[in-house]
């Protein structure tokens, strides 16, 4: 029987000590089987005052039944950092938002050969198959605590739920007819083209396809009108870093995320 659904989970706490707020990450409710919270706010002033407010959270969150929560900070929030970790949420990662301004000024490198297409129903299996197997850097990867596997699946429901996405695009890079890498990207209002998510196939690993898929999609948000390119990358993801840096992108100020995960 389907698991019963019901109306996405949200609260806060709004004291002077402590300000927090949260909600459902149904994306990764569908992974786990049960509500997943995020913390989607979080400001510490009296660190005292506040650990005597934190079983509010806590205990919407046990009520919930929900097995995982996170929450992501600016790289400075060291108050709240710490504050988390005393309550059970554990740090995982590093992450950047390269970002390459100024895009239709820019001189591009010439895309190599390849070519972008929007995916078809007859590209999904190839794309789903490359999101189970082509990640290992990413947050859900790398948490020693949580099953095997479960980050792939993941990441496999994202590329299924972009076909039919209302703003996201799955956009797959082609050589001739070969399929070489995905990018599901989305459009901002503000002219930014956001790359949610990108994958080169395993089997073309190695292979020096890297920089010439990158190449190729600067040249084709450029091409779709966008003014920048913004995306996200984890600092143990090295490879990943210092191709962008050659392409040219800068790198923001990093934010730190933690994971909490309920103890069976």
């Amino acid at each position: 029987m389907p698991a019963e659904k019901h109306p996405p989970l949200a609260g806060c706490i709004a004291e002077d000590a402590l300000q927090l707020a949260w909600s459902e990450a149904p994306w990764d409710t569908a992974v786990f089987g049960a509500p997943v919270l995020q913390v989607t706010g979080i400001q510490v002033r009296d660190a005292r005052k506040a650990a005597a407010l934190m079983p509010r959270f806590e205990a919407a969150r046990d009520a919930a039944g929900s097995p995982f929560a996170s929450c992501r900070l600016p790289h400075d929030c060291l108050r709240e950092s710490m504050f988390l970790e005393q309550h059970g949420f554990r740090f995982i990662e590093m992450l950047f938002q390269p970002e390459f301004p100024d895009l239709q000024q820019a001189t591009l490198a010439a895309p190599g050969g390849l070519t972008v297409h929007g995916a078809t129903d007859q590209d999904l299996a190839w794309a789903v198959e490359v999101a189970g197997q082509a990640f290992a850097n990413e947050r859900f990867h790398v948490d020693p605590r949580l099953p095997r596997g479960l980050g792939d699946r993941r990441y496999q429901n994202w590329v299924r739920s972009s076909l039919g996405h209302a703003r996201q695009r799955l956009l797959v890079i082609r050589e001739g007819r070969d399929a070489i890498a995905f990018f599901i990207v989305e459009q901002l209002e503000d002219g930014t083209c956001y790359w949610h998510l990108t994958a080169v196939a395993p089997d073309k690993q190695g292979q020096g396809y890297g920089a010439r898929v990158w190449a190729t999609m600067l040249a084709h948000a450029r091409d779709a009108g966008a003014s920048r390119i913004r995306t996200s990358v984890v600092a143990r993801n090295h490879r990943v870093l210092n191709l962008y840096g050659r392409l040219r992108f800068r790198l923001s100020a990093p934010a730190m995320t933690f994971h909490w995960l309920r103890e069976t």
